[in-house]
């Protein structure tokens, strides 16, 4: 798109810088500097988010501007629309000359000027080098294709040559591709959208949310979303390395498409893709026991809940069942420099928050009961300690409640006598044998310490789980994708056209007579590197002497049909 004269008409004028080549390349990089913005500034997020991220008065200049929805403002797709303009008007008014030089010609143009000249060479020789079929053949060797030929006044030969008439094309390739992207860009930003859904292993849904800010649009689907299966693999350390899931699209309990998704391996249907984007727990069952330090006689309660409910004991206590992790691989290396990864199975979490102890975060492992581990408000890792029994055992909890009352004493601080003492009077009150004070007493007393040292309101012994997840599908309709991919292929092949294919035109002046001569002169474009070389190797082949950077315009009288 070159700018040309500036028309008288006023109307004309400004159709001509619409499509002058400033505008458009002003208008392609602000596209492409905004889009870049709403790549990395993400969309549709909540006004907090924004707010945390860009601080009181950027949240607010961003917002005035409307990035926050950027591709569906009113300026965004103002702006395709005038780049879809200044493109096509350039199209409508350049296009169909440039057509008519593109077509195979069938007159020979006039010999250009001197200053229009790109190169050319002059030779003089006998009638045998200069036969115009050899001359031909030459250039056809040279790969010329495009030959016009014609007799000059002075019984001479005037004959013309040009190569890569295709060149031009990229023209229409390369308008065309913008027109086709910002088209794609707009229809995406009018009618197509990203949302997700959230389906528990073994439910369907047909409901999709679209966030929108602070608010969430729900858009129906014709059809459920089945979720048949999820699972899920773990690296050695613990950490997922794959999760997929068997979906379903069921309409009238009819089957219309099923697949298994990963996260670069989508369902597509009915112009819908359907991505596995995340997952978590959707309310799997756990069973674990509460022990209660805080009264004298350690109560013991068997909880049966779901993930992510909260239980109020009546004494100010929220107790939140907080995460499940089917997996937890620990170093159980006691060198720091070396690594013993082992897999210690299934953990709960459970977070209690209490007016007297403050907020605790405890985490019981179901195969290792024996192993206590909390972490306090603020604390940046958790406490490790071995309880030496197990928070769920009916028979030593009791036991360990009753060695607290007869000790009356810090179990740390103790005799062995009075360990002893109280040890025997709880095996009493329990109804357990005397001579199985060797085998409890170093147990019991050993827990008491640990319980001393680590002052906790309560223990929690994790027995089991029915484990159930959900998977977050990334649903998003793009019906802009197929004009965005082809018109970027468009632009790619004129870009590959204009830059390696050259045009090039080589009019050859042969003068018969007693000395026989040869002028020729070439036009190509301005970075046209390879026409030097192209002209010495056509004057090697033709004949010898020097190349010219130039020739001046040779004077020849064509007849009228001759003229173009």
């Amino acid at each position: 798109m070159s700018q040309s004269n500036s028309p008288k008409n006023p109307v004309l004028r400004v159709f001509d810088f619409i499509s002058s080549m400033p505008v458009a390349i002003a208008l392609l990089s602000a596209v492409a500097v905004f889009s870049t913005i709403g790549t990395v500034l993400e969309q549709n997020r909540p006004a907090d988010h924004y707010m945390a991220l860009l601080g009181p008065f950027w949240y607010k200049v961003f917002a005035a501007l409307d990035f926050y929805d950027m591709y569906s403002s009113w300026w965004f797709t103002g702006m395709l629309w005038f780049l879809i303009l200044s493109v096509g008007i350039a199209l409508g008014r350049r296009g169909p000359k440039i057509w008519v030089i593109t077509r195979r010609l069938k007159q020979i143009p006039a010999w250009p000027e001197a200053d229009k000249s790109s190169g050319g060479f002059s030779l003089v020789g006998d009638a045998v080098r200069f036969d115009d079929g050899r001359i031909e053949a030459v250039l056809r060797k040279a790969g010329f294709r495009e030959i016009l030929r014609s007799s000059l006044p002075d019984g001479g030969t005037l004959l013309f040559a040009r190569l890569g008439r295709w060149a031009k094309l990229g023209f229409f390739l390369i308008h065309g591709g913008v027109v086709v992207i910002a088209l794609g860009g707009l229809l995406t930003s009018h009618l197509g959208f990203r949302g997700a859904m959230s389906i528990p292993e073994g439910a369907d849904d047909d409901i999709v949310y679209v966030q929108q800010g602070d608010t969430y649009r729900q858009i129906k689907l014709p059809f459920k979303v089945q979720n048949d299966a999820f699972a899920i693999d773990y690296y050695n350390t613990g950490m997922p390395s794959n999760y997929r899931t068997d979906i379903s699209l069921v309409s009238a309990d009819k089957k219309l498409a099923s697949k298994r998704i990963m996260v670069n391996e989508p369902l597509q249907y009915g112009g819908l893709s359907f991505y596995q984007a995340s997952y978590g727990d959707a309310g799997s069952a756990v069973t674990f026991t509460l022990t209660d330090l805080s009264k004298p006689e350690f109560p013991q309660q068997v909880v049966n809940t779901n993930m992510e409910r909260v239980l109020e004991d009546g004494m100010g206590n929220k107790i939140t069942v907080a995460e499940l992790r089917q997996h937890n691989v620990v170093n159980m290396s006691q060198d720091p420099k070396k690594q013993v990864l082992r897999d210690v199975g299934p953990s709960l979490d459970v977070v209690v928050q209490s007016p007297a102890s403050g907020t605790i975060t405890y985490r019981a492992y179901q195969s290792y009961p024996n192993m206590l581990a909390f972490a306090r408000m603020g604390a940046k890792e958790m406490i490790y300690d071995d309880l030496v029994l197990s928070p769920a055992d009916d028979k030593l909890i009791p036991l360990l409640a009753a060695y607290f009352k007869h000790l009356k004493i810090a179990p740390d601080k103790a005799s062995a006598e009075a360990q002893r003492a109280a040890m025997e009077k709880a095996l009493r009150d329990r109804g357990i044998a005397a001579d199985r004070i060797s085998e409890l007493g170093p147990v019991i007393s050993n827990a008491a310490v640990v319980l001393q040292h680590n002052q906790l309101p309560m223990l929690f012994g994790f027995t089991g789980f029915t484990p159930k997840m959900y998977s977050g599908v990334q649903v998003a309709r793009d019906p802009g994708a197929p004009w965005v991919w082809s018109g970027s292929a468009l632009l790619m092949v004129g870009l590959m056209l204009v830059m390696y294919m050259r045009e090039r035109k080589l009019w050859l002046s042969l003068h018969g007579g007693a000395e026989p001569r040869l002028e020729t002169c070439a036009v190509a474009g301005r970075y046209d590197l390879g026409l030097k070389d192209l002209l010495s190797g056509l004057e090697k082949e033709l004949g010898a002497g020097e190349a010219t950077a130039a020739l001046p315009p040779v004077k020849v009288e064509f007849s009228k049909e001759m003229k173009s």
